[in-house]
C-alpha cells in the first residue's frame, strides 16, 4: 500500500507521539533489529542538523494496531511526514543522511 501524499489520522499520530506542526521522521523499530539502531542514529543526526525536524521512534510490537493501519511489514520502516501529517516518503531499511535531508528539503521552507 502506497501512502505517499496521504494525511495520517491525527489521533493515530498522537498515539504514536507525533506532534502537529513539525516535520517528523517517524521510525518503526523492534527490540532486536540491528538496522533499526542505524536508522535511529541517522535520523537523530538529521533531526539535530535540520531545524524544525523531529525524530520519533516507535516500538512496532507495542503498537500493533497502528502498524497494521499504516501497513508496516518490516522493521525498520521510516516515514517522512510533513507538518500536516502527510506521508512525503516511506523507506524500509537504512536510508542515507543525504536521502533524508533531500526528502525533508521538499517540505521545509527555505532558509
Amino acid at each position: 500500500m502506497d501512502l505517499s501524499g496521504t494525511r495520517i489520522d491525527p489521533s493515530l499520530l498522537r498515539r504514536l507521539g507525533v506532534e502537529p506542526g513539525v516535520a517528523t521522521l517517524l521510525q518503526f523499530s523492534t527490540a532486536f533489529c540491528a538496522p533499526c539502531r542505524a536508522v535511529r542514529r541517522v535520523s537523530g543526526e538529521v533531526a539535530a542538523l535540520v531545524p524544525g525536524v523531529r525524530h520519533v521512534e516507535v516500538d512496532a510490537e507495542s503498537h500493533l494496531d497502528e502498524v497494521r493501519e499504516l501497513d508496516v511489514r518490516r522493521t525498520p520502516t521510516l516515514f517522512v511526514l510533513d507538518a500536516e501529517g502527510r506521508v512525503v516518503k516511506r523507506a524500509t531499511g537504512v536510508p542515507t543522511k543525504p536521502h533524508l535531508i533531500a526528502a525533508l528539503a521538499e517540505i521545509l521552507p527555505a532558509t
